[in-house]
């Protein structure tokens, strides 16, 4: 997966593969344990997607950060967001740059990564208040996830984030900003009368 997000899928030969596993390169090793360099990758994807990790436990659990003031305890989900895209850097640019190759390899990621985050964001994100505003969760929750994954991506393309702004301050402002949405009082519901 390493040689995969680094060098791209194309660019990464079965010999390259085999090196780095500590076979002889081009002897063929990896055949004896892979059927091809596409189920190769098609199971380190899958093994990254198995550790869902520190986010998904952060948002599943309604305790876990309970006890934390509101935007604290968006900022700690926000830094565990961005935690997990950079223990996933090498998944997150196959995704990028290969896995339109590979449809049934983007489904799964979308299914078993991407769709469950998003959902249980969008369920986690009213929750943290008692009065929620009435909002389309699922398209605040895009918004956020895509905020801060742009924000990794930039950082990883371009080793600090072109703004200059630190991972710390980023998720400040994101937890204070989305603090100031959930903060927001429910629209009275008006009746219109004649």
């Amino acid at each position: 997966m390493t040689l995969f997000g680094t060098r791209g899928y194309n660019a990464t030969s079965v010999a390259q593969i085999e090196e780095a596993a500590g076979l002889r390169p081009g002897s063929g090793g990896l055949y004896r344990h892979f059927a091809s360099k596409r189920q190769l990758l098609e199971d380190g994807i899958r093994e990254q997607l198995a550790s869902q990790g520190e986010l998904l436990d952060a948002i599943g659990d309604p305790a876990l950060f309970a006890a934390l003031p509101l935007t604290d305890r968006l900022a700690a989900v926000a830094g565990a967001a961005l935690d997990r895209l950079a223990s996933e850097r090498d998944l997150n640019r196959i995704i990028l740059r290969d896995l339109d190759r590979f449809p049934d390899l983007l489904d799964l990621v979308r299914a078993h990564e991407m769709a469950r985050i998003q959902a249980l964001f969008a369920r986690w994100l009213p929750a943290q208040t008692e009065r929620p505003p009435e909002l389309d969760w699922d398209a605040v929750a895009a918004m956020l996830i895509g905020s801060i994954s742009h924000f990794w991506l930039l950082q990883d393309i371009f080793g600090t984030h072109p703004s200059g702004l630190d991972a710390e301050r980023y998720l400040r402002g994101v937890a204070e900003t989305t603090a100031r949405i959930l903060d927001m009082a429910a629209p009275p519901s008006a009746e219109i009368t004649p």
